[in-house]
């Protein structure tokens, strides 16, 4: 019986010390349980690049090293985990017209939610021109393109963030984004993909909007590289978006 008890005791112990060595800094408990989305089937897990990153480059996307730009969109509640990636945009004098978002489906241990953050640029035609993203979280699937209707373009954001939880609870930062569409006319809508947020946080504050006669053309990620087994993951916690005038010919876009 004494043996018996000596390997329970150390099994225990055992136990422990992982749970412990997972929950340095944050831990595995999940709060704040929303409705789940579906991930597309033909569109699996990835785990890519060994210190947890992804740049642009790797992801195959096309954009431009530097634009002129004339203002930055921020929001106030980014998570505090990660470093700055690279600045990127839609290539030549196109902008974002729309966007997809990688996040991770819900798991039992150590959740990542929104990895990256995709725009979709278009010339003044509305023609397709390409995509764009900045450093990305290994985790994680794209969920699938959505647009502004019309001749419109990205024009402000909001970010879903779930805020640091403690010690022994699962940390997942930045969930979910959504936008707003304008015309030249200067008529705006939401634009949120379904079924429009993630699975833990809250949304916080609209961003300023680009000024008048610009739209979105840049992004910039703050990720947290992958830091190991055992330790608790967030990945994107916090973006900004970089506002480029628009192409002088394009009043042909007002509705």
């Amino acid at each position: 019986m004494g043996v018996v008890m000596r390997e329970i005791f150390l099994l225990t112990v055992i136990f422990l010390v992982g749970r412990a060595l997972c929950g340095v800094d944050r831990g595995f408990e999940q709060t704040e349980d929303v409705e789940e989305f579906q991930i597309p089937d033909d569109d699996s897990n990835t785990s890519d690049g060994e210190d947890g990153f992804i740049e642009e480059s790797e992801a195959g996307d096309s954009s431009e090293s530097s634009r002129l730009w004339n203002k930055i969109l921020t929001v106030k509640n980014g998570g505090p985990w990660g470093t700055w990636g690279k600045i990127e945009f839609c290539p030549g004098d196109s902008y974002a017209v729309g966007y997809d978002m990688k996040i991770e489906p819900k798991v039992r241990f150590d959740n990542t939610a929104l990895n990256a953050i995709k725009l979709i640029c278009a010339n003044e035609r509305g023609k397709y021109i390409g995509e764009v993203t900045s450093t990305q979280g290994k985790w994680g699937s794209w969920v699938g393109q959505i647009n502004c209707t019309g001749h419109r373009h990205l024009d402000a954001f909001d970010l879903q963030v779930e805020k640091p939880q403690g010690k022994w609870k699962d940390d997942t930062a930045a969930n979910y984004v959504k936008f707003k569409c304008r015309c030249h006319c200067g008529h705006a809508y939401e634009l949120v993909k379904p079924p429009g947020h993630g699975f833990w946080g809250k949304w916080g504050a609209w961003s300023d909007t680009c000024p008048k006669g610009s739209g979105i053309c840049g992004i910039q990620t703050k990720v947290e590289k992958y830091r190991g087994k055992l330790r608790d993951d967030t990945a994107l916690n916090d973006v900004k978006f970089y506002c480029c005038e628009l192409p002088s010919n394009s009043d042909s876009l007002s509705d």
